[in-house]
C-alpha cells in the first residue's frame, strides 16, 4: 500500500499531521461564539457567514488583527491581548459540558498503529489543544504540536505546517515531505499545505467538496478508514 511521491516513487505514509478545530474537534461554532463575545466589547457584531469566509482559518490575533483592520479600526497589542482572553474565556465557557469531538478522526487516531508518529498543526492556542487532548487521553499520542503561539506568521502562512514537519522529522531524519499525510478543513489550508510538499486529505467539516477540491483526497468523515486504505486512495488517484 502506498502513496506515489513527487518523484514518482512509491513510498508509504510515514507520518501525519493534523488540524485540529474542524478535523478532530467540531468546536468552530464554539470558537465563532467567543469571538462574538469578545467584540461586542468594541461594539462590533460578526456574522457566521463572515466568519466562514473571511476569517476561519486564522488564529486569534490574527483574527482580531484582521478583522479590526477590516472594520477600519485602530488596535494595539494590549487591546488585542485582552480580546483574546475574553475570546478564549467564552471559548471554555462554550465547551465545558461537553467536548465537541469529530469521533470518526478520534477514532482512526486510537487505530493507528503507535509507530506512525503524529503532530498537530493548529491556529489555536497551545491551552485548548492540550487541555482537550487531555481530557481524551490522546496528549501523549502526538510527538509535536504547533499552535498559535509556536509561530511569528500564523494560517494560513505555511510556517506552521513546516514547523510540524520539522518536528516529525526531528524523531525521523529520513522522514521526507513527500511521506507526510496533513488532515485539513479549510480551503486556505489545503493550498497552503501543498507548498509544503506533503499531501493533503481535506475534510467536508466546515466547507463544500467543490471548495476542498484542491485537496489530493476529500472525504465526508474518516469513518472505516485506515492507513492502508488511504494509501490505497491516494495512490488510485490520476497522476
Amino acid at each position: 500500500m502506498s502513496i506515489r511521491g513527487i518523484n514518482g516513487l512509491s513510498m508509504q505514509i510515514r507520518g501525519i499531521v493534523f488540524d485540529f478545530n474542524g478535523v478532530l474537534i467540531d468546536d468552530e461554532g464554539a470558537h465563532f461564539h467567543g469571538f462574538q463575545q469578545a467584540l461586542k466589547e468594541k461594539g462590533l457584531s460578526l456574522s457566521w457567514e463572515e466568519y466562514c469566509q473571511d476569517y476561519l482559518p486564522y488564529d486569534d490575533r490574527n483574527f482580531f488583527q484582521h478583522f479590526l483592520d477590516d472594520q477600519k479600526r485602530e488596535s494595539d497589542p494590549q487591546s488585542i491581548r485582552r480580546l483574546i482572553d475574553l475570546k478564549s474565556e467564552h471559548y471554555f465557557k462554550a465547551i465545558e459540558k461537553r467536548v465537541p469531538t469529530i469521533e470518526p478522526t478520534v477514532d482512526f487516531v486510537r487505530r493507528l498503529s503507535p509507530t506512525v508518529p503524529l503532530a498537530i498543526a493548529s491556529g489555536a492556542a497551545r491551552k485548548e489543544i492540550e487541555s482537550i487532548l487531555d481530557q481524551l487521553k490522546l496528549l501523549e499520542r502526538f510527538t509535536t504540536i504547533v499552535s498559535a503561539e509556536d509561530v511569528v506568521r500564523g494560517k494560513p502562512h505555511p510556517e506552521t505546517f513546516l514547523k510540524a514537519l520539522a518536528g516529525l522529522q526531528d524523531g525521523n531524519a529520513s522522514l521526507e515531505a513527500q511521506q507526510v499525510l496533513v488532515i485539513e478543513d479549510s480551503y486556505r489550508g489545503v493550498q497552503s499545505v501543498h507548498t509544503t510538499g506533503m499531501k493533503c486529505l481535506a475534510l467536508t467539516t466546515t466547507y463544500s467538496l467543490e471548495q476542498l477540491a484542491e485537496a489530493d483526497l476529500v472525504l465526508e468523515t474518516l469513518q472505516g478508514w485506515t492507513l492502508e486504505g488511504l494509501e490505497e486512495a491516494l495512490e488510485a488517484l490520476p497522476k
